[in-house]
């Protein structure tokens, strides 16, 4: 699970985001937390911020940056996205899509 960490007196202001993973069906565990430094990045950042993950990536963005964050769950790294192909036009425009893994499966 991704989400937003508000402040202790005004849940509407995220102060940083946190990844969450559900252990034994039963509790949440945090196993990651933004960096400052990325989270300043994003520039200013309301309750509207995308994500999305294949595998252990999970992508993260914000309406108001162009940039592209990614979470490496098995590494517990931080890093920009490279190369995106896809520039914003709006600065309040979202990245859309979908991860999936292409395969071809046969059956007799």
């Amino acid at each position: 699970m991704v989400g937003g960490i508000g402040k202790q007196d005004r849940q509407d202001i995220i102060t940083g985001i946190g990844i969450w993973v559900l252990e034994n069906g039963k509790e949440w565990k945090e196993v990651g937390r933004m960096p400052h430094r990325f989270f300043q990045g994003f520039g200013e950042l309301d309750d509207v911020f995308a994500s999305s993950g294949t595998d252990d990536l999970i992508y993260i963005q914000s309406y108001g940056a162009p940039a592209l964050l990614v979470f490496d769950l098995k590494k517990n790294q931080w890093k920009w996205s490279q190369k995106c192909p896809v520039t914003k036009r709006f600065p309040l425009q979202l990245f859309s899509g979908f991860c999936f893994e292409p395969r071809l499966e046969i059956s007799p």
